[in-house]
């Protein structure tokens, strides 16, 4: 009944242990979460300002390009206007060209013919008056269209000459212009992109910081329901432990019960035996003393004294000798075959009996063994008891009982060699090798 209520305690500490982190493990998880949250909040903002400067990029590039169209519709606009000026010069220079031969032509008939003799020959020679009017004004006519014909080839010249700088002025600042445009809108064309390959970069951040949030309310509601667990089983140990203490309480009163009983009937033997010795020696007393002895002798023989009942031990009972051992038999508190019973049993066979420990699993006699006065701590050596929760040595992960053994060797490489018993080794097993790390070494007080 007592291993049960130890069992019960045991557990729940077990459940508490297992349930005390989840408290740390809700902060740091909703810590993580929340820095999750705040990438996130922080990425989107700077996303957003991205994708803002990017669609204002765009509207200046759609003004660019509006602009970009216009100047190549001017320029080929000027080049229209230059193409037809082109033609005007190359028609200009040819009537140009033709005044100028006829020019020099009458310029060459005048030096040759001696103009301005034959002009005063015309005049002499001429039959009359009208004949000589007629004359002379046709030279003046001639004179006339010449000096005409020079002012207005010099009029168109410098027309066209303007008409050209003009288109060359206007055609020069529309390609520089272009070009400046084209420039511009390779800048910003540029800087769009970069911008982009931002946006997308907060958007990688975003997404994985939603992942690492996702799994993290993973983990947290695989932890809620770990503690959802936990307190079931919390619960449940808790009703098994109320009811180990009624049972106990019961037992116990029906032992003290038991024990007054069996108290009360020793007694009153040991009355009625006073009684009757009385008796008998009031009616003997006028013999001598060798019959007196030999009768005292006789009836010491002939009587049976009734044995004492022996209670049931209790965890910690037992006298002590000086030397701090616990020599005064005992019953066994760690009945049932287990590891605990195997080394009580060992101790107990050399005449040291191991009192109670309270919880007293394997694992736990390192720490409550010496705590509650029944051990004291020593260095590994042949015959001492080890005791520890580590994986080696228990034979198996996470066993919250833990393990003890009887040491039967140190090795050079600092292992130890075992003799145990319990659950899974059978009773008297023996293993070598075994490492001592999370080993406690301990002997009875």
């Amino acid at each position: 009944m007592k291993k049960k209520i130890i069992s019960a305690i045991l557990m729940s500490t077990v459940v508490l242990s297992a349930a005390a982190p989840l408290s740390g493990v809700y902060a740091d998880t909703n810590s993580d979460i929340a820095k999750q949250d705040a990438t996130i909040s922080s990425a989107q903002s700077a996303k957003a300002q991205a994708q803002a400067q990017v669609d204002s990029l765009q509207s200046k590039v759609d003004s660019l390009q509006q602009k970009q169209a216009s100047t190549k519709a001017q320029i080929a606009k000027i080049e229209s206007e230059a193409k037809v000026l082109n033609a005007q010069i190359a028609t200009l220079n040819e009537s140009i060209a033709e005044r100028t031969k006829t020019l020099e032509a009458q310029a060459r008939s005048a030096q040759v013919n001696s103009s301005a003799t034959n002009y005063m020959d015309a005049v002499v020679n001429s039959k009359s008056l009208t004949d000589v009017i007629q004359k002379v004004t046709a030279i003046a006519t001639v004179s006339s269209a010449n000096k005409q014909m020079l002012e207005q080839q010099e009029k168109e010249q410098k027309e066209l000459s303007q008409k050209s700088e003009t288109v060359k002025k206007n055609y020069n600042q529309f390609v520089s212009l272009s070009q400046s445009l084209d420039s511009q809108a390779q800048e910003l064309t540029s800087q769009q992109a970069e911008l982009k390959v931002a946006t997308l970069n907060y958007q990688a951040t975003i997404a994985t910081a939603q992942d690492k949030k996702q799994s993290l309310l993973d983990e947290k509601a695989a932890a809620e329901k770990a503690a959802q667990e936990a307190a079931k089983k919390q619960a449940t140990y808790e009703a098994q432990q109320k009811e180990a203490a009624k049972a106990q309480a019961a037992s116990t009163a029906a032992t003290t019960k038991a024990v007054e009983e069996a108290t009360s009937t020793v007694s009153s033997s040991q009355a009625s035996q006073s009684s009757s010795n009385s008796s008998t020696s009031s009616s003997n007393s006028t013999s001598s003393s060798n019959s007196t002895s030999s009768s005292s002798s006789s009836s010491n023989n002939d009587t049976t004294p009734t044995p004492t009942p022996t209670p049931t031990p209790t965890p910690g009972g037992g006298s002590s000798s000086s030397s701090g051992i616990n020599s005064t038999p005992i019953g066994n508190p760690y009945a049932g075959g287990g590891c605990t019973d195997y080394v009580w049993q060992h101790f107990a066979a050399q005449g040291i009996y191991i009192r109670n420990i309270m919880p007293g699993n394997g694992g736990q006699w390192a720490s409550n063994g010496p705590a509650q006065g029944v051990l004291h701590v020593v260095g590994a050596a042949p015959g001492v008891i080890a005791s520890g929760f580590s994986t080696d040595f228990v034979g198996y992960a996470g066993s919250p009982y833990g393990h003890v053994a009887i040491v039967t060797a140190v090795n050079s490489d600092g292992t130890i060699d075992v003799v145990e018993g319990g659950s899974g080794f059978g009773w008297g097993h023996t293993r070598s090798h075994v490492s001592a790390a999370g080993v406690t070494f301990l002997m009875p007080n």
